[in-house]
């Protein structure tokens, strides 16, 4: 099969999946039986495949790790009380008047923390588009809102599983990365904060938050030590602490929580690090608590082991360099950053999925930056001003989807997640990309 070929049926499966709601892992191990096939066609031993493919996976190990304490941490974040404290208290700042502003700034606040768009939705988001029904705020308008907030820390959050994704497939120090996502969103962030605090003249919440409060506090025991496990993830890596051990220190934390404060047996506690928190009191805002564990985060573990092994396949066959020259004679007319943008919205409008489409964009482009000499950590910011967001952009991928459907909100809300569009939007220009080179940190592997 020629490798034309295989991408064509590649894509069809994927779209079938789209439509008919399978599964993306369906198609992505049909992908990798038509690749590893092609690649037994072009002469390659079966040994020769399955090198291929381990020592692309090999390369995503750090991912895997990282994307299983993402998992425990949420899980434990959520037993022990951590979520529903971060909630009460982001309730308790929220201004009525002001109320999408509010809520834009606690969103990103949130998302920041747990480094997860899905999880921002599912807790804070839920919480804050009832009181946008209840309050009379465009419904639309409050879920875009919350999708910017959650996007922002889903980018650069110290323990966002994409940033960590990001870093390792542009080998880069994930640090630094995140210092140039700062510098890359400040004027974004200040539009956005501008398009906020005008659109909530027309949208404040009528009533107040009070009724919401009384419910989580009467429905939780909520202690200011619950808090400690968020803190830790947010202050040790200020202080030059790996995230892995900043992680493990804030799942100790949490766990220690959950035994203490919330009296969860050690068996309990390990039942939900491998399949999260099922809260056991009813009410508006129970679910809030529910979430985290191993178990949410196999289809992502399923997705980077997967594509990895892709990864592995591509670089020693390459199948991909027909599209990465055709790619390097565009990137003649436009510079590197318009051309990975524009990879960005294809993988994604034909992959669906977030994940996927980073190390497919990253596949392609990582080449044709290396063959212009420029360093990986500009081709790491521009990633994450490209791809990152624009999966949030494009309705029927899960990115987004997922999100919505936990806010019961539509693609109508998309517009109005100004930041996910702000971003990509505002660095086409030159001048607001020229300082990025400035700011880079060569890694010693990329260091001749």
């Amino acid at each position: 099969m020629s490798v034309s070929a295989a991408f064509a049926i590649f894509s069809a499966a994927l779209m079938v999946s789209v439509v008919s709601g399978v599964s993306i892992m369906a198609p992505l191990f049909l992908g990798l039986c038509l690749f590893a096939g092609t690649a037994l066609k072009q002469g390659h031993s079966p040994g020769a495949v399955a090198k291929m493919t381990y020592r692309g996976v090999k390369k995503s190990i750090p991912v895997l790790v990282i994307l299983v304490l993402i998992g425990i941490l949420t899980a434990m974040w959520h037993a022990g009380g951590t979520i529903s404290l971060c909630v009460y208290y982001g309730l308790s700042a929220i201004n009525p008047r002001f109320f999408l502003l509010s809520a834009f700034i606690l969103s990103c606040c949130f998302s920041y923390a747990i480094g997860s768009c899905f999880g921002t939705a599912g807790t804070i988001g839920v919480v804050i588009m009832a009181l946008a029904r209840s309050g009379g705020v465009d419904a639309r308008i409050a879920a875009g809102v919350v999708l910017s907030g959650a996007f922002f820390g889903d980018r650069c959050a110290p323990v966002s599983s994409s940033a960590n994704l990001v870093a390792a497939l542009t080998e880069t120090r994930l640090y630094g990365n995140i210092r140039n996502m700062f510098r890359t969103a400040f004027v974004p962030m200040l539009l956005s904060l501008a398009a906020y605090f005008f659109l909530s003249f027309g949208n404040p919440m009528q009533g107040d938050n009070a009724a919401a409060l009384a419910e989580l506090a009467s429905a939780f025991e909520l202690e200011p030590i619950m808090l400690l496990p968020a803190a830790l993830i947010l202050l040790l890596p200020i202080l030059g602490v790996d995230v892995r051990k900043a992680m493990l220190a804030s799942i100790l934390a949490g766990a220690f929580l959950s035994v203490f404060a919330r009296g969860i047996a050690l068996p309990g506690l390990l039942h939900i690090a491998a399949l999260g928190y099922e809260p056991t009191s009813d009410g508006r805002f129970a679910r809030i608590l529910a979430g985290g564990g191993i178990l949410s985060m196999t289809r992502a573990l399923g997705t980077v082991f997967v594509a990895s092994a892709y990864a592995g396949i591509f670089e020693e066959t390459g199948m991909l360099n027909g599209i990465r020259d055709f790619m390097e004679r565009r990137c003649r007319r436009v510079t590197l950053y318009i051309a990975t943008m524009a990879m960005s919205v294809v993988t994604i409008m034909f992959a669906c999925n977030q994940t996927f489409s980073v190390i497919l964009t990253s596949q392609f482009m990582k080449d044709i930056y290396d063959h212009r000499g420029v360093p990986r950590e500009v081709m790491a910011i521009d990633l994450e001003d490209s791809v990152i967001l624009i999966a949030g952009l494009v309705p029927w991928s899960i990115a987004v989807a997922m999100p919505l459907a936990l806010m019961e909100a539509d693609a109508g809300s998309i517009p109005y997640a100004v930041f996910l569009w702000l971003v990509p939007l505002v660095n086409l220009f030159p001048p607001m990309r020229r300082h990025i080179a400035l700011t880079v940190e060569i890694h010693p592997a990329l260091k001749d």
